[in-house]
């Protein structure tokens, strides 16, 4: 599987996220988790624009327990069938290519909401509580939450 790339306008953001005294993420994989599910939560991919092959990351540093089945997640409810489950390379790179678009889309949505360092933790926290309530026009899901 090939490495997971990011677009570079996100290199500030993801340091902010990152370093400092108290950071939100302590790796950059989990800056890439979050931001992958609230563009799947907003219902919205955005493509890479420009990467920098140099800061992509191979898939196995994403150690998240369920990384392999949030991909697969991801492939069946955007194809709405289960081709992407199977073992072949045009798969996985269906897989690879709609997380990063995801995660690029939820950076976009961080980068808009996040006014300074100072107010991170509010910032998110905020945007959390609003995606946890209901939307009008899609299913109650917040006590699945």
């Amino acid at each position: 599987m090939r490495r997971i790339q990011r677009d570079v306008c996100h290199d500030e953001l993801v340091k902010t996220l990152t370093s400092g005294e108290a950071p939100l993420f302590k790796e950059f994989w989990r800056v890439m988790l979050f931001a992958a599910a609230l563009g799947i939560y907003e219902g919205k991919r955005r493509a890479i624009e420009k990467s920098d092959s140099g800061k992509a990351i191979p898939e196995n540093y994403f150690s998240a327990p369920g990384w392999r089945g949030f991909l697969y997640l991801i492939g069946v409810a955007d194809s709405g069938d289960s081709k992407c489950l199977h073992n072949t390379e045009d798969a996985q790179e269906s897989l690879i290519a709609a997380f990063e678009e995801y995660a690029n889309q939820g950076l976009h949505t961080l980068s808009a909401r996040i006014r300074s360092e100072a107010f991170l933790l509010d910032d998110v926290t905020s945007l959390l509580l609003e995606s946890c309530s209901p939307k009008s026009s899609g299913p109650d899901v917040t006590d699945l939450i």
